[in-house]
């Protein structure tokens, strides 16, 4: 590039200095010979002047512009470095072209991928830091079957690693287990020991508390620190396909970091009820609370109670970077791409203070807050939010403005929850939305009112597709329907 460059740098000059000669009727080789009739010459002596000047006089007869069918020899030099200029520039837009198939090329080749391609490109973007020689080649016109050279051995080096965790979602053979699978097994059998507890004791409503306020699993922990403790050991097995002793491994890890314990305790309450005849009544009912404790062990809690190595713990720091979010969502089937459209709630649910209503439908009021009969055991419980039944996929909308808190995208039980969302929009005040099909944000996420953030389910414990609304304010939970009227 410098090369032609400079080259077409000396035609343009070569160009103009014709130009100006022929403008002073002066031709090129005058030009180049340094003959020009305003430049200085050294007189010649003796006999030896005649001579030069006759010298002269021939080269200036010989070189003179003369007309040729109408055109300037000055004209000509003109013609000439402009069609020089416009080959340059025609050879110029051929190499684009061609540079911008390959990248045509390219672009539809990724297109195509499945998601193994999507998890290879956020897998190893630690690794292409220091390849932007290979941009540039790509950029250049390497060919399409080196670039696919290339991205394949980057794959081989990564699945190897424990970035192959997220290679996981395939199996190769009868004999290995997804990731997918795995976690399924897990989480039923998590879920499993939960209502066990709640089945086997007697209680007339139940609570569950956690030592970082989180109600789920989370998953991208668990399999990071499996991941790293596996894959970064001395014996470093792959992890990209998972065998039935790595299953054991992960229910160890997993157990380990979500351990669950549970008491009881009574609690006074005042229900109103009302008679057929239309009169309330207040009554004070003694209730038995079950308090499930969910205590979560970090990552780094994990490794230092393994021992990590400065391999393992290598590992562990990169798959924990946030901007692997996604991708572990996407592996685990509870994040969708897309979402972050504004859409216009439902205007029959007016907003009476700060929050919007979280739909663009009205839905249908199931279950309100406070004291109900449960759906599923048919007890009276205390229901801690509000139920708005509505189809499935139907769009979740912020309610306002606002820092997301938990997005679960991993465990679809979410300590019964399914996968849920929550939104801090400052003062105290939280919202929270629960049993979805998908989520489409991020933890840490700023998302805007009326911002679409996932979509209406029915996972964890719910017994139709539906909305679970709660608002917490200062850390309590309140009656969402005070935010709204008819």
């Amino acid at each position: 590039m410098a090369e032609t460059q400079a080259r077409q740098r000396r035609q343009k000059e070569a160009a103009a200095r014709a130009h100006a000669a022929g403008e002073r009727g002066v031709s090129p080789k005058q030009v180049r010979c340094g003959t020009l009739p305003d430049a200085a010459q050294r007189p010649r002596r003796g006999a030896d002047l005649p001579r030069q000047r006759a010298k002269e006089k021939a080269v200036t007869a010989k070189t003179a512009p003369r007309d040729i069918r109408g055109v300037t020899q000055g004209q000509r030099q003109l013609r000439t470095a402009a069609n020089e200029t416009v080959r340059s520039i025609t050879t110029q837009a051929q190499m684009q072209t061609r540079t911008r198939q390959v990248q045509l090329a390219i672009q539809k080749s990724a297109s195509s991928t499945c998601k193994t391609a999507v998890a290879v490109r956020s897998a190893v973007r630690h690794f292409l830091v220091g390849l932007h020689s290979l941009v540039a080649a790509i950029a250049a016109g390497i060919s399409v079957a080196l670039s696919i050279i290339i991205v394949i051995s980057l794959v081989a080096f990564v699945s190897g690693s424990a970035y192959g965790i997220f290679f996981a979602a395939n199996a190769p053979n009868e004999n290995a287990v997804t990731v997918q699978e795995a976690v399924e097994t897990l989480t039923a059998e998590y879920r499993n020991r939960l209502e066990e507890i709640s089945d086997t004791v007697q209680h007339d409503r139940q609570d569950i508390t956690a030592n970082d306020d989180v109600y789920y699993i989370r998953w991208q922990d668990v399999l990071a620190v499996f991941s790293s403790y596996v894959a970064g050991s001395e014996q470093g097995a792959p992890v990209a396909a998972l065998t039935k002793n790595q299953v054991d491994k992960l229910r160890e890890i997993m157990w380990a970091m979500n351990a669950v314990d549970y008491s009881t305790r009574a609690e006074t309450a005042v229900i109103e009820t009302t008679d057929k005849n239309g009169k309330v009544t207040t009554t004070e009912i003694t209730e038995t609370v079950l308090v499930i404790s969910l205590t979560h062990k970090t990552p780094d809690e994990m490794a230092a109670d393994y021992h990590f190595t400065t391999r393992q713990n290598t590992y562990l720091q990169l798959l924990q970077d946030p901007q692997y979010e996604e991708l572990w969502a996407e592996l685990l089937g509870g994040f969708e791409q897309g979402g972050g459209e504004v859409m216009s709630p439902d205007g029959t649910r007016a907003p009476t203070g700060t929050l919007q209503w979280p739909l663009p439908v009205a839905g249908t009021i199931t279950s309100q807050f406070g004291h109900r009969v449960d759906p599923i055991t048919g007890e009276v419980s205390s229901h801690t939010g509000t139920d708005i039944a509505c189809a499935e996929g139907t769009p979740i909308l912020a309610a306002a403005d606002g820092v997301v808190t938990v997005a679960n995208g991993l465990d679809n039980w979410g300590g019964s929850y399914g996968y849920y969302i929550q939104i801090d929009h400052g003062g105290g005040l939280e919202t929270l939305y629960a049993h979805c099909s998908s989520i489409c944000v991020t933890t840490g996420q700023q998302v805007q009112a009326e911002q679409v953030i996932g979509y209406v389910g029915h996972t964890g414990r719910a017994t139709g597709s539906h909305l679970h609304l709660e608002v917490h304010v200062n850390g309590s939970r309140t009656d969402a329907m005070r935010y709204f009227g008819m």
